[in-house]
C-alpha cells in the first residue's frame, strides 16, 4: 500500500484516479480502449451480487470491489425465526478489468448484457444466531469508532490543509436496514488482503473480518 499526503483541492482527482484501470497499471496502452463508466460497473455488479432480497428484522450488506482482486459480496439476514447468509464471489478475477476487456473487444456499454458474461459463485450458509448477534453488534461499534476517525481528519484538515489518502485500495460497500429504516455508506480503504490490519477505518477492518469469517464457513 501507498499513501500520499496531498493538498485537499486534488483529493477528489485522486480518488477517481484509484478506480480507473489506467491509473493502476500505468500503461499507456490501456488509455486508447473505451472504459466503462461508474453507474455501468454498479449496475453490473447489482444484477450479479442482489442486495434488494426481503430482509426480515434487519440486514446488512457487505460488498467488496478491489483495485486488483475480485469482487464478493455478503449478507446477512436476520428475520424472526431464520437466519440466513449469503455469499457471492466473482469467478472470472477482477470484474471491472473483465468488463473493461470486454469493451476493449467492442462490446456495448450494456449491464444486462455486460453482466451475463460474467461468472459469479453463490454460496448460501448456515451461521449460528450467536455469530450473527456478534457481527451486528461489533458493526454498530465500529461504525461509531468510525465516525470519530472522520471527526479527527476533518480537524487535521482544518490545522495542516492536508489529507491522507489511499492509493489503489478497495470501495467498500455498505447497506444497513432496521425494520423500516435504510442506510448505505461507502468507502475508500486498504486494498483487500490477508495481512492484519487490514483497513484504516474500524468499520472497514469489521468488513473484512466477516468477509474472512464467511469464507471459513463451510
Amino acid at each position: 500500500m501507498r499513501k500520499l499526503s496531498i493538498i485537499f483541492a486534488i483529493v477528489t482527482m485522486t480518488m477517481v484516479c484509484a478506480r480507473t484501470i489506467e491509473c493502476q497499471t500505468g500503461d499507456d496502452t490501456v488509455k486508447n480502449n473505451k472504459i466503462i463508466s461508474q453507474e455501468a460497473y454498479n449496475r453490473v455488479l447489482d444484477i450479479l451480487f442482489p442486495r434488494d432480497e426481503p430482509r426480515g428484522d434487519y440486514g446488512l450488506v457487505l460488498r467488496f470491489k478491489p483495485s486488483f482482486h475480485r469482487e464478493s459480496q455478503v449478507v446477512i439476514k436476520r428475520g424472526v425465526d431464520k437466519v440466513e447468509v449469503i455469499e457471492y464471489t466473482s469467478l472470472n478475477g477482477n470484474i471491472y478489468s473483465k468488463l473493461n476487456e470486454l469493451m476493449s473487444h467492442g462490446a456495448k456499454e450494456d449491464p444486462a448484457e455486460l453482466a451475463k458474461l460474467i461468472k459469479v459463485g453463490r454460496r448460501s450458509i448456515q451461521v449460528p444466531y450467536a455469530q450473527i448477534k456478534q457481527w451486528h453488534t461489533s458493526f454498530l461499534e465500529s461504525l461509531g469508532q468510525s465516525l470519530i476517525t472522520f471527526k479527527n481528519r476533518s480537524e487535521e484538515f482544518d490545522r495542516a490543509g492536508t489529507i491522507s489518502v489511499v492509493i489503489d485500495g478497495t470501495f467498500y460497500d455498505l447497506w444497513y436496514g432496521q425494520g423500516i429504516n435504510d442506510m448505505s455508506f461507502s468507502f475508500y480503504d486498504e486494498e483487500v488482503s490477508e495481512k492484519l490490519p487490514d483497513g484504516q477505518l474500524k468499520v472497514v477492518q469489521w468488513m473484512n473480518t466477516v468477509r474472512r469469517d464467511v469464507e471459513r464457513l463451510k
